[in-house]
């Protein structure tokens, strides 16, 4: 039995992460977690950040997906119980490895978390060898 997220399953997300943000924009499950992590990137305007999150997902793929196995659920109130989708990878756009965590809750986009990727102490590349 193959463990979840499947490879397809994480196409399918990020596939509906992009149509929900070409929709509509998005919402922050925690915004206060939220502001701290953009004002870090130097993003000032929460308008920014759907258009950059949307060119992000053009950036990740399945194989980027570094969240659990089963995928975790949320613990915040706004989209609780939703699972969370985790990806890391070196990005162009930022020209840095950065971690992105999203839910989809009623077809939106749940922004969770965007930084620049904290590997495990001792780890390198997000734990890749």
């Amino acid at each position: 039995m193959q463990q979840r997220p499947t490879h397809r399953e994480l196409t399918k997300k990020i596939a509906d992460a992009k149509t929900a943000l070409s929709n509509q924009e998005g919402l922050f499950a925690d915004p206060s977690k939220a502001v701290s992590e953009l004002m870090a990137l130097n993003i000032g305007d929460t308008e920014e950040v759907w258009p950059l999150i949307q060119e992000l997902l053009e950036e990740i793929d399945p194989s980027l997906y570094t969240g659990g196995r089963p995928p975790q659920k949320s613990y915040e109130k706004a989209i609780e119980g939703k699972e969370l989708f985790a990806f890391s990878w070196d990005s162009q756009r930022l020209s840095r490895r950065m971690y992105l965590k999203f839910a989809l809750k009623d077809k939106r986009f749940c922004y969770v978390s965007l930084h620049e990727d904290r590997p495990p102490s001792g780890k390198k590349n997000g734990g890749k060898p």
